[in-house]
């Protein structure tokens, strides 16, 4: 199965789909064509009864260098309705994660820049090699990252992504994790079989439970203390008679 762009590669095997970032000699930009076919691609593995996990990465030794250069210098001058209807993938893009019934994980070797940190911050995994470099350079060009900032805060908090977006600097993969960023750092050659042994984690929990999870979660944390107890509370009944687990509960004193 391959998406709409070339440059965004979709396969499926053993109930986990990896879509594949593959630009690899320009270090893999996402221009607005590359965004709109990763959304395509999430939405339709969403609906793909055969796929339980998602992995998202890039083609060789980077992750996403962030925006396509050439398509930024192209449309800079096009006005300002231009650019609010082009901003819609991209707005799509860093906020579809959380919405999907299945989880997502990204897979980091390289650099994530911009965007592509952006990107890796909206997954609801993110596993990185030693090697992975995360930064927001755009202010030093005079822009601003505008779109992946409520995304960043979420994660890593005011005072982590203020200093990511004012400063520009980049950050190792250590540091990435200390701040939230990823949720774990391994060895470039070990990175592989954690991601893909989380991906088989994740697989076994049944498609229902895993949407209905997902859905509370996001539901809850936008929410206040208190709200997110209300919200908590009404959600209860979803899991409690839901067919999962009174299936879970019959395999459990099988296994007895």
């Amino acid at each position: 199965m391959t998406a709409e762009s070339k440059e965004i590669v979709v396969t499926i095997a053993n109930a986990i789909a990896t879509v594949t970032i593959s630009n690899p000699k320009k270090r893999n930009p996402i221009g607005t064509p590359q965004a709109q076919a990763i959304v395509d691609a999430l939405e339709a593995l969403d609906r793909n009864s055969a796929v339980r996990a998602i992995i998202l990465t890039g083609a060789g030794e980077a992750f996403s260098a962030g925006g396509d250069l050439d398509e930024f210098l192209a449309t800079i001058d096009s006005g300002a309705t231009s650019l609010w209807d082009t901003g819609e993938p991209w707005q799509r893009l860093f906020s579809i994660v959380p919405t999907l019934s299945k989880p997502v994980i990204a897979r980091v070797t390289g650099p994530a820049m911009a965007g592509g940190c952006g990107l890796v911050a909206s997954c609801d995994f993110a596993y990185a090699a030693d090697t992975a470099l995360f930064a927001t350079p755009e202010i030093k060009i005079g822009l601003f990252a505008l779109l992946i900032l409520p995304m960043l805060i979420r994660r890593i908090g005011e005072r982590n992504a203020l200093e990511l977006v004012l400063t520009g600097d980049s950050i190792d993969a250590h540091e990435a994790r200390r701040m939230g960023l990823i949720n774990a750092v391994y060895p470039r050659d070990e990175l592989d079989a954690a991601v893909d042994a989380l991906a088989a984690k994740l697989v076994k929990i049944r498609p229902a439970t895993m949407a209905r999870s997902k859905h509370a979660f996001r539901t809850i944390a936008a929410a206040g203390f208190s709200e997110g107890m209300e919200i908590a509370r009404g959600i209860r009944g979803a899991f409690m008679g839901s067919n999962e687990l009174k299936e879970g509960i019959s395999r459990f004193f099988k296994k007895g």
